[in-house]
């Protein structure tokens, strides 16, 4: 099971360069697909601003702290990080690794001359590697990209490890976004590591990397570009560092008193915590609850006697409903105290587990969740409503539904006033649907609440919208027989994807 230290809301892997490494060989190894993402401070904290971007980070395989805040602030939290792992130390090493063991390589983004100039050095430092596809498209939002026509490319190449350079949050979600379609055992958002790579950005002589202050290296030779977001995320990281440290701090109870009480009820595992849990208690924790997972049972993690808990076993808490879903389990935790539950309110993590007041509610609990579509046909009229959350099971549903609209139809309104969550998943079905139907001279509007309002401004897509205040309304007095209404119903229930 993974070891992590929770900032912000985000488990970060406590893993060295050399152990990074032998994952991400690991994954290679295994032929499924897995999302590296590599976390400095501003990427936290956009994740703190942007829902998506939070669920992405959670549901990756891997998350390395890029940047040296980082790892000092896990030590502030009492749970220190090995040691900062950035992109720009860990894709030379991939490069020399891929070449001894005839792995391949594909590079995407960047500048077209910086990314030809990277991949001609790492060649030159190692002969043997294969980089089988080097492209870089054209600056454009992810959901107007030729998606399919690089998605062909990348299936061709059939590489083993895909370099995303398209900078933070782009690469993380357009990966993301194309998680089902992508054969490649290893995705990594790279940032601004190619320009590394080609020489265009030097980097912080050794030992200043070494001591933690290639930032200020980096400050001193931008500081027009650099100042004003050093200075901001200096300012929002240690307030939201402070809030954590003061959330879980500890209580002044008996710390002699720490033990893992274990019990068994029909089709459940149930784990009491008594006393701290942490660092110290953490790999009984995770042994105890594998070998709940594999037995077949669903686990209940309860913690009303539990004392405090860390930003280490707040990582492992948060892990274990992903780790649960890939056995087809579910995790259902009971007694979280109210400053734990301001923590995970604060960074947005509480939609990730099922909270329970009672051991007997969490044995009787069900929630489940889901994508609900009706699609409304009259005359040359369609509404569609959508009720719920979307996740990466839900795009074939989407896109079927659209698709099912008769090609008569010249208006269509998309109901999404009571969608929960929208990924840039379900965006690139709807900008899909919206050009088809002005290909055919027609138009498609949507009813945004203010969520997905917002979700629209922060990836600067509201003027590729047309947006309606209320949709129209499918007539329900009796229409004339040449032009009844068709009812299309649909819903999904949200389904547990393997990772």
């Amino acid at each position: 099971m993974r070891k992590t230290v929770a900032i912000f809301g985000i488990p970060i892997d406590d893993l060295d360069t050399e152990q990074t490494l032998n994952r991400i060989e690991e994954f290679i190894r295994s032929r499924r697909y897995h999302q590296v993402a590599t976390a400095n401070t501003d990427f936290l904290i956009r994740a703190h601003a942007d829902p998506e971007l939070r669920a992405i980070l959670r549901d990756a395989d891997l998350v390395v702290p890029d940047g040296m805040p980082v790892v000092i602030a896990s030590r502030w939290l009492r749970a220190g990080l090995s040691e900062r792992v950035t992109g720009a130390d860990i894709v030379p090493r991939l490069a020399t690794m891929a070449a001894e063991n005839g792995y391949r390589i594909f590079m995407l983004g960047g500048r077209q001359d910086v990314a030809f100039k990277a991949r001609e050095r790492l060649i030159r430092n190692n002969p043997n590697l294969q980089i089988v596809g080097c492209i870089s498209p054209p600056l454009a939002h992810i959901v107007e990209m030729d998606n399919d026509a690089i998605l062909a490319e990348i299936e061709q190449a059939a590489p083993d490890i895909l370099l995303v350079a398209f900078g933070n949050p782009k690469q993380e979600k357009w990966i993301h976004m194309h998680r089902n379609r992508l054969k490649v055992p290893v995705c990594i958002g790279v940032g601004g590591t190619f320009d590394f790579l080609a020489g265009v950005t030097t980097r912080a002589p050794l030992w200043m990397q070494r001591s933690g202050l290639e930032w200020f290296h980096r400050l001193c030779h931008d500081p027009g570009r650099l100042g004003r977001r050093y200075a901001n995320d200096l300012v929002r990281f240690t307030r939201f560092i402070g809030v954590q440290m003061w959330a879980m701090r500890r209580v002044r109870l008996d710390f002699r008193v720490q033990r893992l009480v274990e019990a068994r009820i029909s089709d459940f595992v149930i784990l009491s915590v008594v006393g701290p849990l942490d660092k110290r208690l953490l790999p009984s924790l995770q042994l105890a609850a594998d070998q709940a997972l594999n037995s077949g049972a669903h686990l209940i993690l309860d913690l009303q006697a539990t004392s405090s808990v860390d930003s280490s076993a707040l990582g492992t808490l948060m892990n274990l409903p992903k780790r649960a879903a890939y056995m087809s389990r579910e995790i259902r935790l009971v007694g979280l105290t109210s400053r734990t539950r301001h923590v995970l309110t604060l960074f947005g993590a509480r939609d990730r587990l099922n909270l329970y007041s009672t051991v007997a509610e969490a044995i009787n609990g069900n929630k489940m969740g889901g994508l609900f579509i009706t699609v409304a046909v009259h005359e040359e009229k369609a509404l569609v409503v959508m009720r719920g959350s979307t996740d990466e099971s839900h795009l074939d549903l989407i896109e079927r539904k659209l698709m099912e609209i008769p090609m008569f139809v010249r208006e269509v309104d998309v109901d999404m006033r009571n969608i929960s969550y929208l990924d840039c998943g379900a965006l690139a079905k709807l900008k899909h649907f919206a050009n088809d139907m002005n290909k055919r001279e027609g138009r498609m509007r949507i009813a945004p609440n203010l969520l997905i309002t917002a979700f629209l401004a922060r990836e600067e897509l509201l003027n590729k919208f047309e947006i309606t205040d209320k949709p129209f309304i499918i007539p329900l007095g009796r229409p004339a027989a040449s032009a009844l209404p068709v009812i299309l119903d649909q819903s999904s229930q949200k389904t547990e994807q393997h990772p």
